[in-house]
């Protein structure tokens, strides 16, 4: 026996049961799509402020007429970043560091507490190539830096070659890195799919 509405504009039950069995299904599907993309975008705004926090350090080498650098070090899983600049015209040393020859401009300051979630490090069996197509080397270490982990701007527009590797241990991996001549400050995103880096 067909249903009768009660009023004019008035909805059956049966009408009322699809349409709330629709909604939960576009929120079944919504949901993960919304938090892949709330992962993509703190894992862009995490590359977003590592490259500023480079912009910064070349923008002061410049106008100080010194070279400026930036020290990256590791700490009980959390990676911190302190801004040195050279005060004897030999660029940033460690050892001028430890010395107090070398002085503290800025810093030192937690990354993790800024980015919950997003770590200075590698996919578990990241086996891809860096986007020049030189391999990457050790997995632990996802600041490429050298032995010391400064990455050094000069007043000329120079810097120190290097990359810093960040992820969210699940899906996603990027990559900020300095080129040396033209100190020129890239970000990249590794699209699992293509198995490619795209620049942002």
């Amino acid at each position: 026996m067909r249903q009768r509405r009660t009023g004019g504009d008035g909805y059956s039950l049966a009408e009322l049961t699809v349409a709330l069995a629709l909604l939960a299904i576009m929120a079944m599907l919504t949901i993960p799509a919304a938090a892949e993309i709330s992962r993509q975008l703190t894992m862009r705004a995490a590359c977003n402020e590592v490259a500023a926090i480079f912009t910064r350090a070349r923008a002061m080498a410049a106008f100080e007429r010194r070279d400026v650098g930036i020290r990256w070090t590791s700490v009980g899983g959390d990676v911190t970043f302190a801004v040195y600049q050279d005060m004897n015209g030999n660029g940033v040393l460690t050892e001028e560091i430890r010395k107090g020859i070398d002085v503290l401009v800025e810093g030192p300051v937690s990354m993790k507490r800024r980015y919950p979630g997003i770590s200075f490090s590698f996919l578990p069996g990241f086996g891809a190539r860096d986007p020049n197509g030189d391999p990457i080397g050790d997995l632990a270490d996802p600041i490429k830096f050298g032995r010391s982990d400064i990455c050094t701007f000069t007043p000329l527009g120079n810097a120190s070659p290097g990359s810093i590797y960040l992820s969210n241990g699940r899906n996603r991996q990027a990559l900020v890195r300095i080129s040396p001549s033209s100190a020129r400050i890239q970000i990249f995103e590794w699209e699992t799919g293509r198995k490619a880096w795209n620049r942002l």
